[in-house]
């Protein structure tokens, strides 16, 4: 192991003890156009991460009718937040392991959050992994 690879382990580890938020991973098993039922070739996930709201711009394209040589403009007119959990990946040893589309998230500490469903997952090239997550609505 390198000395970056232990100093990116460390920093790792003191924004998880500072920063953490515990959350529960559920597998989901998903057929097209259907529900998704819990995925038992899978184990449920206790862990903590990094949860946060980043901003996120959206495109809109925007029609120039002037004449035929301008083109259409893609500007970002709307704002928003979109959700993201940064995870260490010491929680997934095995990238057969790792979150996958469908998936559903619950914080378990946090009750005013609503439950999330995993969109994508990014490694960062080192020791965590960055999940981007849509809101699914509470449980009831």
């Amino acid at each position: 192991m390198s000395v970056f690879d232990r100093l990116d382990q460390m920093a790792s580890n003191t924004i998880d003890t500072i920063n953490q938020t515990p959350f529960i991973l559920t597998p989901m098993l998903h057929t097209p156009n259907g529900r998704g039922v819990p995925d038992t070739s899978r184990e449920v996930i206790e862990a903590k991460g990094v949860f946060d709201y980043v901003d996120a711009a959206y495109g809109i394209e925007l029609g120039v009718r002037k004449s035929y040589r301008e083109a259409n403009d893609l500007r970002a007119l709307q704002t928003g937040r979109e959700p993201l959990l940064s995870v260490a990946r010491k929680y997934f040893p095995l990238s057969a392991g790792e979150p996958k589309q469908g998936d559903i998230i619950e914080f378990t500490e946090k009750p005013d959050l609503p439950r999330f469903e995993v969109v994508s997952v990014l490694r960062d090239g080192m020791a965590r992994m960055s999940i981007r997550l849509v809101h699914i609505g509470s449980q009831a």
